[in-house]
């Protein structure tokens, strides 16, 4: 992995047993600034995830799991901070970039759902950016705190009723007969 990560957490494929192996990861208080500095929120409490890792194939793993984040947000509503929880499911094959695989004249339908294959670089599968992406993802782009409310429009009353529009004169004399 040549470039730095906010939270990494590589996993050695060559320690791994044929039935498959499981990894339960969390991140570092210093980890959970970074990703809440990728994420662009107020602050990131915490990042874990559970994730299951099979043989895929020939060569190939695929990894499944959960990752979780608790957040705090700002409410695009009230402008208040909030604090919320994000889930992710993950599920992703992973194969090694000279794989056969993953050459670009193949081309391979591992699922409906999944659009991309992600790669074993240097022996390793990196779990904490699988698991980082996966909740990225899954976050709400207009956060808003339970309760919080829109202003009424600037087309209604207190009561909800629409206001009364001042180009309805207008309309009027249009449709009116010149006669």
């Amino acid at each position: 992995m040549t470039e730095e990560l906010e939270f990494s957490r590589p996993f050695d494929i060559t320690r791994m047993a044929p039935e498959g192996a499981s990894e339960t990861i969390s991140a570092t208080e210093e980890e959970c600034r970074a990703v809440a500095a990728r994420f662009g929120v107020e602050a990131v409490h915490s990042v874990s995830a559970t994730i299951d890792i099979q043989p895929w194939k020939r060569g190939g793993f695929r990894a499944r799991g959960d990752a979780t984040a608790k957040i705090s947000q700002i409410c695009v509503v009230t402008l208040e901070p909030f604090d919320a929880d994000v889930h992710a499911q993950l599920d992703q094959i992973f194969v090694a970039k000279s794989s056969r695989l993953a050459a670009d004249e193949t081309e391979v339908v591992v699922s409906h759902d999944e659009d991309d294959i992600g790669y074993v670089e240097d022996g390793e599968i990196e779990l904490g950016e699988f698991a980082v992406e996966a909740l990225c993802l899954e976050l709400d782009p207009y956060p808003r705190k339970d309760g919080a409310e829109l202003p009424l429009s600037s087309t209604e009353t207190a009561a909800g009723e629409p206001k009364a529009n001042p180009f309805a004169v207008l309309k009027q004399l249009k449709l009116e007969d010149p006669d």
